[in-house]
């Protein structure tokens, strides 16, 4: 339970600065009226909050210290994850070549 409140809480705090960074950054759409003031100022004002209590808290080095590292099925694992993507995209890739290609020939007659 730590450890996914240890990384879910600085992705939720990253959205809402996003979320307070982006609705100041850009104009509305015409014809579009824009979210209340008060809203914004609330986003910003937890955004603030909570960062500084991460900060205040000392969070964040015990935060960097759970790092574990994966044993070594695990890692056996995710490089043969890692190779059979490498290969499958690659694989599509060159369908789609080789079917693209071939239709350009029918399409020249080529094949007839």
């Amino acid at each position: 339970m730590a450890r996914s409140s240890a990384v879910l809480l600085p992705l939720v705090l990253a959205a809402l600065a996003l979320l307070a960074v982006t609705q100041t950054a850009f104009l509305p759409a015409a014809g579009v009226q824009a979210p209340p003031k008060q809203l914004r100022e609330v986003l910003q004002a937890a955004a603030v909050t909570s960062g500084t209590a991460i900060l205040a808290s000392g969070a964040l080095p015990a935060m960097a210290a759970m790092e574990v590292e994966p044993d070594s099925a695990e890692a056996y694992n995710q490089k043969v994850l890692n190779a059979a993507a490498w290969c499958l995209t690659l694989a599509v890739f060159l369908v789609g070549l080789i079917i693209s290609q071939a239709r350009k020939l029918v399409e020249n007659k080529w094949l007839n």
